[in-house]
């Protein structure tokens, strides 16, 4: 973190000294707390939403500071962080420092013994000037010390502006990653929402769309996954919800590290589709190309270590010739400075440093007894010994790091040979034939011979040998890839099982494929219906199926709530009126996939009507919903055997679609449900469906129209949603919710 993060955040906490002495542990807290949000507060995906909602970052910190849930999740995760031990200081970063403090006091205390052995020769205009460059290099050494001992015993940043707290105040240590994504970040997401710029208008007006938007929208299922993959190693986890629920969004957020583990490289993810008709041995074997060739894709090709190879060769070179030039030059100065032949130079030099071992001179007569020019050269071959000694040891380091780093590239090769080896094993079957033959002559012409021949055919393997190899490759390159630190963990990740229509071969799918479950370094991620939620919550109940027995954990993703579709939409359609994201809302039920679809038409009307009424684009999105649904009732209704009241429905149907009035469509609704006497199941539940989508669509023409203000928007319209999440699965309770809600409209206003 550079030094301009103290200069916009001032430290308050650090500062307060009545909190520190009523109060350590609340003090201590509160200081943790302050320096995550400075650090947060600096993350382009904070400054940014800030920027865009126009809202200052001091209201912000001081927000978050006084908040005591905020404070009280501080507090655990530092109590947490006592059980555990901090990480070691980085060697490289520890041994330069303390070679900086120690070239400080060299500098000092050389100097000083200069000073002294010089004092008494030395003339008052030379003391005096001897005396201002002691102060001189005193203080260059403080500022050494000043400016590098808080890297030593702070924390290894770059932060050499403004109080730096120590870290046994923070006291989070490893845990500060964790409560800086998990309690901060979320805090200040939180805030932002509540305090966001919202806009009052009837008319379709945003900015330049950007249908990517954010990644994800950090809902309790997206919070629970990230915790998931924090504390597990190896797990199998099924992703339930309805379809446009998020399940595939979920899956390939974990093939773009979004939800990676902290402190670790982004996670190495094989994404294959549940196949509608299959064979067991084949879909495994299937994951397993996918796995050889994910792997193949994450290691560096051989020609790349190569030109590495060539490139820290050539470093070495031009380093060496840089040594020999600093040693040459070295050597003139001394020659020059010593006189004399260099034969002559070399031989006073070794009788001088024979004396100088033996202990026969005394620095004293040292600097007495040798010539000013002499004592200068004996400094310029002082340092220079001194430069190629520090030298050698950072050589030997590198050089150590260096086979290290080979070794462990060497361990990546081989497990890149391995890959190809049993992807070329998947695809082919390997015939081999050897055999030999031989002729022998006979006399008058007469030929014998005879031919041996050997063909052996490599057989295919079982489902469970299938399995056996792909558990065995599995949990080699997890270990090898987290050892060279080039992907954190494998995730494998079986997406659309919910295709798969009939719950029991759901079911045996899930019984075929689990034995590859529970590797080492390995997590698993399923997406499944609805159903098999249901038959994994009912564990307890002395029911345990299929579900219950291969995973270990469930996460069920569920619509967004009003709120998440508001800052869904808004993040997309920069500067959009909230009665716009209401009516997304609304009309998708929360479900991602539809809101988007939402947002799409939305853009598509803005490009073809300028600025758009909310009325306009309300009648466009119900009537264009309308048609399509209204053509999957007929159609549906088609197929049904016929009879009077089918023929009554069918008409009420076709009566829909040239009808955009609220009251006529509410009047077409309750002839749709209204009760005429026994009719079939099939008819009946057509009648249902149909007639509370039409009034459903009747009340959001109602709702959103031009008189639609701000003051009219409200929480309540959230159970808009809920009817339109409901009224598949059970159109009836859908139907008496949204006649109540009606009810409640109407005494509104």
């Amino acid at each position: 973190m550079n030094s301009s993060r103290r200069a916009k955040h001032r430290p308050t906490v650090l500062l307060d000294s009545d909190a520190f002495f009523e109060d350590f542990d609340t003090w201590s807290t509160r200081l943790a707390l302050e320096e995550l949000l400075d650090e947060a507060l600096e993350l382009p995906e904070i400054s940014e939403a800030l920027k865009q909602e126009e809202l200052r970052a001091e209201e912000a910190r001081d927000a978050i500071l006084g908040s005591d849930s905020a404070l009280a999740k501080v507090r655990m995760e530092r109590e947490r962080a006592l059980r555990v031990p901090d990480r070691p200081k980085s060697r490289t970063s520890a041994l330069r420092e303390a070679r900086l403090l120690v070239v400080a006091g060299i500098m000092v205390v050389g100097y000083f013994s200069v000073l002294q052995l010089a004092w008494q020769p030395m003339s008052p205009f030379l003391r005096v000037f001897g005396l201002i460059g002691f102060g001189c290099v005193l203080a260059l050494a403080a500022g050494m010390l000043v400016r590098r001992a808080p890297r030593l015993f702070v924390r290894e940043r770059e932060r050499s502006a403004g109080a730096v707290p120590h870290p046994a105040m923070v006291a989070l240590g490893d845990r500060r990653e964790h409560a800086l994504r998990e309690i901060v970040l979320p805090e200040l997401r939180t805030y932002i929402l509540a305090n966001r710029r919202t806009r009052d208008r009837t008319n379709l007006i945003f900015a330049e769309p950007d249908p990517a938007g954010p990644e994800l929208v950090h809902t309790a299922a997206v919070k629970r996954l990230r915790r998931i993959i924090d504390r597990a190693d190896s797990v199998a986890v099924a992703l339930a919800g309805s379809r446009g629920a998020g399940k595939t969004t979920s899956i390939r957020s974990l093939e773009r590290g979004l939800l990676s583990r902290t402190g670790q490289a982004a996670p190495l993810v094989v994404v294959a589709s549940a196949p509608a008709a299959y064979e067991a041995r084949d879909f495994v074997l299937h994951l397993h190309a996918l796995l050889c060739k994910a792997v193949l894709a994450t290691i560096s090709p051989g020609s790349a270590g190569v030109a590495r190879w060539w490139r820290t060769l050539g470093r070495a070179v031009r380093h060496a010739l840089w040594v020999l030039v600093k040693i040459g030059v070295a050597a003139v100065a001394v020659w020059l400075l010593w006189g004399g032949t260099p034969k002559q130079v070399v031989a006073d030099l070794g009788a001088f440093a024979s004396e100088v071992m033996g202990g026969t001179i005394t620095p004293r007569q040292l600097w007495a007894g040798l010539p000013v020019r002499r004592v200068v050269a004996l400094g310029v071959l002082a340092v220079l010994l001194l430069r190629l000694v520090f030298g050698l040891l950072g050589g030997t380091a590198t050089t150590v790091s260096g086979v290290l780093a080979r070794r462990k590239q060497a361990r990546l090769t081989n497990l890149k040979r391995l890959a190809e080896d049993q992807l070329d094993r998947i695809r082919f079957l390997q015939t081999y034939t050897t055999g030999w033959s031989g002729k022998l002559s006979m006399p008058l012409k007469g030929e014998a011979g005879r031919t041996w021949s050997a063909q052996r055919a490599e057989q295919q393997l079982t489902h469970p040998e299938v399995v056996d190899k792909f558990r065995e490759f599995a949990e080699l390159a997890a270990g090898r890839l987290a050892e060279g630190n080039v992907a954190g963990r494998v995730v494998i990740a079986i997406d659309e099982l919910d295709k798969i229509g009939e719950p029991e071969k759901a079911h045996q799918f899930i019984n075929d494929v689990k034995g590859v479950f529970d590797v080492p370094g390995c997590l698993f991620f399923v997406s499944v219906s609805d159903d098999a939620v249901l038959g994994f919550e009912q564990r307890g109940l002395g029911v345990r199926d299929a579900f219950d027995s291969a995973f270990s954990e469930m996460v069920r993703l569920e619509p967004f709530t009003l709120d998440e579709s508001r800052l869904w939409i808004a993040l997309r359609l920069r500067g959009i009126s909230e009665q716009f994201c209401y009516l997304a809302h609304c009309l998708s039920g929360g479900l991602p996939r539809d809101l988007k679809r939402c947002a799409v038409e939305m853009v598509d009307l803005a490009n073809e009507v300028y600025q758009p009424s909310l009325e306009f684009v309300t009648r466009s999105l119900v009537t264009g919903e309308m048609s399509g649904k209204i053509r999957a009732f007929t159609a549906t209704a088609a197929t049904l055997e016929r009879s009077p009241e089918l023929v009554a429905l069918t008409t009420d149907l076709l009566g829909v679609p040239g009808t955009e009035e609220p009251g006529e469509l509410a009047e077409i609704a309750e002839r749709l449900v209204r009760d005429e006497g026994e009719i079939s199941a099939p008819i009946s539940d057509l009648r249902w469906q149909s007639g509370c989508f039409v009034l459903f669509c009747a009340t959001v023409l109602s709702i959103f129209d031009d008189t639609l203000t701000g003051g009219g928007l409200s929480a309540d319209l959230h159970r808009l949603a809920v009817v339109r999440q409901r009224m598949a699965m059970h159109p009836k309770q859908a139907w008496d919710d949204l006649v109540e809600f009606r009810k409640d409209l109407d005494r509104w206003s």
